[in-house]
């Protein structure tokens, strides 16, 4: 069956199972109490009701991921998310209503009945339709394409181990021979068909239609594992490596791990929701809030730098940014005018004389980097993501980590995982280190992890960082 249609249809299916859900906690609750005092008590009307509260829950439920169509979804993860979504909106929809911010055309005690039911129904209806999905994958319905990569021991072992095991969502289509595997294996005992060298590998897993890798080399080793994960970076697929692989990748790996079989994520399909929706309306939402509480601030600080040296008041340099393409930076001017015109670009140190006296106290709280809220409302960065680097350096380190690239996968933030946790590099010992962050906050991006770092964020500018 076609991926495509099929995550349309179980997408249809699932706002389906709401509309029913809501249509049996209003019949339950109301059939003998409000609607019938308004002469509502057809069986239309009450489907009517139901598919205009639904336009309620409909967005909540579709910018929490609860149309979440992966046959590895774990039910009772959903359930634990679902609880205290329904929970926390009937508190507000209450609380609106007794202090007269709105008012509903239904009692609170009422509201709270429909709720509960409504949470009740829901969970069983979910749980029923996830429950046949994850039935349909014993009939090949639902399942990912993979192939293993590793004619050997390791690729034999990881294929018997998913036969045993019902659950995964992967249809192996075959081996795929690796450059290094041993001579003496017989590929006679494998059970399925080895589809080409690993050279080809771009092209099977286009022929194939290939969504998951599985990396089984028989000897792995940290450079051998980065140099095969940069071949397959690009291609709209994840991979997924034994654990005891997973330290040559720390810092990249996924922390989830697959249904039945100790296999750790790493997901190439950064395209999600919230990266590609719901982040760039919270970046926006949060880009005119900061700018009109930033712009007073920035009249005096302007006028700061004025006094204290000469030259301008902002500070414009080359970054790269989503997709390798080039932006001008925004900032304020915290250096001597034409700091770098003796020396080019270089790292900055913790007591650089260049920096002014007002630059120390902007750099110190992070003020200079506000005028970035430019950057986020035009498009080139975002609230949070990894720290945009100059195209000199950029250029360096990719020769130096061939899977450096991957940090262009997403919009660069002002703030991020690595500027919180290590926010001053001075060589490109401390760049190595801030990959594992970059990399670490990429394979886990949501909402959670966002708002943390926001806090996080405020908590640095609030209390001021000693090396600026």
């Amino acid at each position: 069956m076609n991926k495509t249609i099929y995550n349309k249809s179980l997408f249809g299916i699932l706002f389906l199972s709401d509309i029913i859900s809501g249509y049996f906690a209003i019949w339950i609750v109301f059939s003998n109490n409000y609607l019938n005092t308004l002469g509502i008590y057809t069986q239309t009307n009450f489907l009517f009701n139901a598919i205009i509260i639904q336009c309620f829950w409909f967005p909540i439920f579709y910018f929490a991921n609860l149309y979440d169509t992966r046959a590895t979804l774990s039910r009772f993860e959903e359930i634990i998310r679902i609880v205290p979504l329904v929970y926390t909106s009937l508190i507000v929809l209450i609380s609106g209503h007794l202090y007269g911010i709105f008012t509903l055309p239904i009692s609170p005690k009422d509201t709270l009945s429909y709720g509960l039911i409504f949470l009740g129904i829901l969970i069983t209806n979910r749980f029923v339709v996830h429950t046949i999905q994850k039935s349909l994958l014993n009939r090949n319905i639902g399942l990912n394409n993979a192939l293993i990569l590793g004619v050997n021991r390791r690729g034999e072992a990881i294929f018997n181990e998913l036969l045993n095991h019902s659950y995964h969502g992967l249809n192996i289509k075959g081996f795929v021979r690796a450059s290094d595997d041993p001579d003496s294996f017989d590929d006679q005992r494998l059970p399925m068909k080895i589809l080409g060298l690993e050279s080809d590998l771009i092209n099977i897993t286009e022929i194939e239609k290939i969504n998951d890798i599985i990396i089984a080399l028989d000897k792995p080793n940290p450079e051998r594992i980065i140099s095969t994960i940069s071949k397959i970076n690009g291609l709209p697929i994840s991979i997924k490596i034994l654990p005891d692989m997973y330290e040559v990748v720390t810092g990249l790996a996924r922390t989830n791990q697959l249904v039945g079989l100790p296999l750790i994520d790493i997901n190439f399909n950064l395209e999600t929701f919230y990266s590609q929706r719901l982040k760039r309306l919270i970046d926006i939402f949060c880009g005119f809030l900061g700018l009109f509480i930033c712009f007073p601030l920035w009249v005096f600080i302007g006028i700061l730098i004025k006094l204290d040296s000469r030259g301008p008041i902002f500070y414009r340099q080359e970054r790269v940014g989503k997709d390798g393409k080039i932006f001008f930076i925004n900032k304020f001017r915290s250096m001597v005018s034409d700091a770098e015109a003796k020396t080019g670009p270089v790292w900055a140190a913790t007591e650089d004389d260049r920096i002014t006296s007002v630059g120390k106290l902007l750099r110190r709280f992070h003020f200079d980097e506000t005028p970035q809220l430019i950057n986020i409302l035009k498009g080139d960065m975002s609230i949070i993501g990894p720290r945009p680097e100059r195209p000199y350096f950029v250029k360096k380190l990719k020769e130096t980590y061939p899977f450096y690239s991957r940090r262009f996968k997403i919009r660069p933030g002002v703030s991020g995982w690595s500027q919180i946790n290590q926010p001053f590099d001075v060589n490109v010992k401390d760049v190595h280190q801030k990959l594992k962050f970059d990399f670490f906050y990429i394979e886990n991006m949501s909402l959670n992890l966002d708002i943390k770092i926001l806090f996080k964020t405020i908590m640095v500018v609030l209390r001021g960082h000693p090396n600026h």
